[in-house]
């Protein structure tokens, strides 16, 4: 390589250098705002989230839950800044009564996102019960109760459908919509 072509080179690069700085850095930071868990917190915390699951209950012979035929949760959902959430789901729980038997629950606890997963951890339930179905007992209850509990600390996969719908997939069973109004 002669020496002029040398020159040649080293002016383009002196010419240009700043450019190539500015096309790597854009190029970096957009790999890193689109492959991280930044934008999927940006979207949690942006709006409040709601949720409707309803489940129809086989009756089995053996079960101690053999009254309930089936439960609608509804969720309202806020996650802040801080990475703690408050949930606050309204249970209920139909027998073969035609009036169903409703719990109230709030809850609270911290949340993240790691490796596209939403992990929730909850500290605190309070629960008012409401309604007078007779198909349900005490110690039913606080079986509901400790389930509602148990699948309240999750790892649910996030898949962003649109900037208002969510889809939540769990790794052990089924899947969950958090959708928003707003």
């Amino acid at each position: 390589m002669s020496l002029t072509a040398s020159n040649q080179i080293t002016r383009l690069l002196h010419k240009y250098w700043p450019f190539l700085i500015l096309i790597s850095s854009i190029t970096l930071c957009s790999w890193v705002y689109y492959s991280t868990d930044y934008k999927q917190q940006q979207l949690l915390m942006s709006r409040e989230w709601q949720s409707t699951t309803i489940s129809q209950i086989e009756s089995l012979p053996q079960s101690s839950l053999q009254e309930l035929r089936k439960v609608k949760q509804s969720s309202n959902m806020v996650f802040l800044p801080n990475h703690t959430y408050s949930r606050i789901t309204i249970l209920e729980l139909h027998s073969d009564e035609p009036q169903p038997l409703t719990i109230h629950i709030s809850e609270s606890g911290r949340w993240d996102v790691s490796g596209g997963y939403l992990l929730t951890e909850p500290l605190e339930f309070k629960d008012i019960t409401s309604g007078s179905n007779h198909d349900f007992d005490s110690k039913q209850l606080n079986i509901i109760r400790d389930i509602f509990r148990m699948n309240a600390q999750e790892s649910r996969r996030i898949d962003t459908i649109n900037e208002h719908t969510l889809l939540l997939t769990s790794l052990t069973h089924g899947s969950k919509v958090l959708y928003s109004t707003k």
